[in-house]
């Protein structure tokens, strides 16, 4: 049985690697940001983190396992933004779908302006080989999230639908990470939610 002693000791050293591990993912991006992912060398990332190509190493594999670790942290953070409006607005005993897809919509958009410095590492094309192939199944992924939060799917035409909707909220944040304020940003979430509406099926 671990003592008190050996609890602290242990709690450290996990809070310390997770520390370790966070410099290292804001060094990669920064690195990623002003040269992409193809010119840039793990010893920038190492150098920029103050940490050891051997850290790195250990906590990450590579430069291309950097690249997925900072792409999973980034898409989770939507993810989670977007989860916890859904969970909100259904604890408040708001039932619709549609105003349920809507704040979680909100949520996705301000949550990719919050970070929209990382939006080019993964949107310009440079990345590691089957990125691509990666970001087209966790599209597919947002689909059958979304089929599920709408209610929809039975039908070949509501299946359509869904797609439309989670590529209108895709284009808005493309849009809002390039969006110069907030203000932007802001319209930009207010007009998809518009056109979310006027794609949304009368009936199911």
């Amino acid at each position: 049985m671990a003592t008190d002693t050996q609890t602290g000791t242990t709690g450290r050293r996990w809070a310390k690697t997770e520390e370790t591990r966070k410099q290292v993912l804001d060094a990669a991006a920064a690195v990623f940001i002003e040269h992409g992912y193809t010119r840039t060398g793990v010893s920038e990332i190492v150098a920029r983190a103050g940490s050891s190509v051997g850290s790195v190493y250990h906590h990450f594999g590579g430069k291309a396992e950097l690249y997925y670790a900072l792409w999973e942290t980034y898409v989770g953070e939507l993810a989670h933004a977007a989860a916890d409006a859904v969970a909100e607005v259904r604890a408040s005993g708001v039932e619709d779908p549609l105003l349920q897809f809507e704040a979680g919509t909100l949520a996705y958009l301000n949550a990719t302006w919050r970070h929209r410095q990382l939006y080019p590492i993964f949107y310009s094309g440079d990345a590691p080989p089957d990125f691509e192939i990666n970001r087209r199944e966790r599209s597919q992924e947002w689909v059958r999230r979304n089929i599920m939060i709408l209610g929809l799917g039975k039908k070949v035409e509501d299946r359509l639908s869904v797609a439309s909707l989670t590529s209108v909220v895709g284009d808005a944040a493309r849009i809002t990470a390039d969006c110069r304020t907030r203000a932007q940003a802001r319209r930009v979430a207010e007009h998809a939610v518009v056109l979310i509406r006027r794609l949304y099926p009368d009936s199911r």
